[in-house]
């Protein structure tokens, strides 16, 4: 494993940690799981917490982690249930409400809609939408790398999200593109906890482009000194800087100015 993936690896992956003071429940018996024809796996990493009602009306609420989608309807999501702790599956249109994984507010019916559209193909030809589905693709493997340095313990301090939110903005001003509904955006921030192969086949995406991955170091900084002893991550952080060098090293003079402008 490339020294700037393995540094990612060595942090661990992302807790699934409740919204506080959720209170969770399931039935006894699940849905039985379908036809195995997930194939979208880009809802890699967005969790919430669900209330949920099965086919034998039995209703709970858990907090899952999304694995993949079927679009095809009637939509359905495979996640990992952190109560069964095994991947389940679950009907879209059985989805009573969504519980942001942050605060624990129930979700409105937009931002329910929102945060699910990108992966089960509502939203149609929704100018709204489509900014943000190329908003999403654009920053979500930056975003995966700031997570999971910022969530050691699975919850997303509020300095730290403020940090992530604006590489977000930062990143689409330097991408140009058009203004996404930056509250659905919010929403989407608030209901990510990624797993580490998804972090860790965004930052090989990133080490494409040693532009897009200087962009993002200075970020990545910032969400450490977020952290309640930044001190303690500083040597961690230097050798981060150390693989990103030797991964990088003999390219351009920018890539070398970028690195100095976050010591």
């Amino acid at each position: 494993m490339e020294g700037v993936v393995r540094w990612f690896a060595d942090l661990g992956e992302v807790p699934l940690t409740p919204p506080a003071g959720l209170r969770e429940h399931a039935p006894l018996n699940d849905d039985p799981d379908g036809p195995d024809t997930f194939t979208e796996d880009a809802i890699a990493g967005v969790a919430f917490a669900l209330e949920y009602c099965d086919g034998r009306g039995w209703a709970s609420m858990r907090t899952v982690r999304c694995v993949a989608s079927d679009p095809v309807h009637p939509a359905r999501l495979r996640a990992f249930c952190n109560i069964r702790q095994e991947e389940r599956t679950f009907r879209v249109d059985r989805i009573i409400s969504i519980a942001d994984m942050r605060t624990g507010r129930i979700l409105s019916s937009n931002e329910h809609v929102a945060l699910l559209a990108p992966y089960v193909g509502a939203g149609g030809s929704d100018p709204d939408f489509a900014a943000l589905f190329r908003l999403q693709d654009a920053t979500r493997d930056g975003v995966f790398a700031l997570l999971q340095l910022a969530m050691p313990s699975g919850r997303l301090s509020a300095v730290a999200r403020v940090a992530v939110l604006n590489y977000v903005k930062a990143e689409a001003q330097a991408l140009g593109l058009p203004r996404a509904p930056y509250g659905y955006v919010d929403v989407w921030v608030d209901n990510l906890a990624p797993p580490l192969h998804a972090v860790t086949a965004g930052v090989e995406r990133l080490l494409t482009d040693k532009d897009r991955f200087a962009r993002l170091l200075p970020w990545l900084l910032k969400v450490v000194r977020c952290q309640d002893n930044p001190g303690r991550h500083e040597l961690a952080m230097r050798n981060l800087i150390s693989e990103v060098r030797r991964h990088f090293r003999g390219k351009a003079p920018l890539w070398q100015r970028d690195l100095r402008a976050i010591r």
